[in-house]
């Protein structure tokens, strides 16, 4: 069955790990990872089978290899060991600057495949990651026209053997279509928060109930992973950004001017939109 390297061993890398031991694809799992107190950590709790500690060594005798790190170091990891042969995917949520950064260097390697899983939890590192991570979650591929096609079917079965459900498209589709549904949400989670935490009448936890909780939750995540998520998917990001704030600019002028029927329609809007998104039977508090 091989040896599957992970390049990352925090809550993504360790978890496909452990997905990928639950269903038994391979002999081996090995680990890599710059932070040494996390690489310890992922084997003792049964990540990964063998910490290594040179990457072009441990690629060199890898069945596949996932890239699990920050955005921004993707590519030059990938560079370092696509010549080994195996295919290489990574996990990073914005894809057009990866592959401008490879393009860059020299080339794309073939045998890279670009992948992302819509999945991920506020909280980080070895101790997060769980088998069930990715199961019945979507994994968005981006593969290029001279993607290697026998890399592009392993990767997309091993992450079907990992519970996912894979899908295919462009690069530009996956980081505009991401900028939306992720990187807006989490910016404005934060930013929400930001303005909470400023002086009120009352201390906010005290009038915080499940609506709030939930529309936050996410801005529990690592503050400085998501400045690289979103300085990478900047212009993607900037135009969904300003869609919104016109969007938020109409909900002020109908507040303002008491137009509350023409208020109700946007909100009705809204709730059938969410309705179609996530299921009649799924409403918020």
């Amino acid at each position: 069955m091989g040896r599957l390297l992970v390049v990352g061993t925090g809550l993504i890398g360790g978890s496909f790990a452990l997905a990928m031991r639950a269903a038994e694809r391979f002999d081996t799992i090995v680990g890599y990872d710059a932070d040494t107190a996390a690489l310890a950590r992922a084997q003792s709790r049964g990540l990964i089978d063998e910490a290594a500690t040179d990457l072009r060594v441990a690629a060199a005798t890898a069945t596949a290899v996932i890239v699990a790190v920050p955005t921004d170091r993707i590519a030059e990891i990938v560079l370092a060991i696509a010549s080994a042969g195996a295919p290489v995917f990574d996990t990073g949520s914005v894809k057009g600057s990866v592959i401008a950064a490879l393009r860059a260097a020299g080339g794309v390697p073939t045998n890279y495949v670009p992948t992302h899983p819509m999945a991920g939890s506020e909280f980080a590192g070895p101790d997060a990651a769980r088998a069930d991570l990715f199961r019945a979650r979507p994994v968005i591929i981006t593969p290029l026209h001279d993607t290697d096609p026998a890399a592009l079917a392993s990767v997309a079965t091993w992450w079907r053997a990992a519970g996912s459900m894979v899908t295919q498209t462009t690069p530009a589709v996956h980081d505009e279509m991401v900028a939306l549904t992720s990187h807006l949400p989490h910016l404005l989670a934060y930013a929400f928060m930001d303005w909470a935490a400023t002086p009120h009448s009352a201390a906010v936890d005290l009038f915080a109930g499940p609506g709030v909780r939930d529309f936050t939750r996410i801005a529990g995540a690592d503050a400085a992973m998501w400045r690289t998520i979103v300085a990478a998917n900047r212009p993607a990001l900037l135009r969904e950004f300003d869609g919104l704030m016109d969007k938020l600019g109409e909900v002020g002028v109908l507040l303002r001017e008491e137009r509350l029927d023409e208020l109700q329609t946007l909100l009705e809007r809204g709730r059938l939109a969410r309705q179609r998104l996530v299921g009649a039977d799924d409403v918020g508090g």
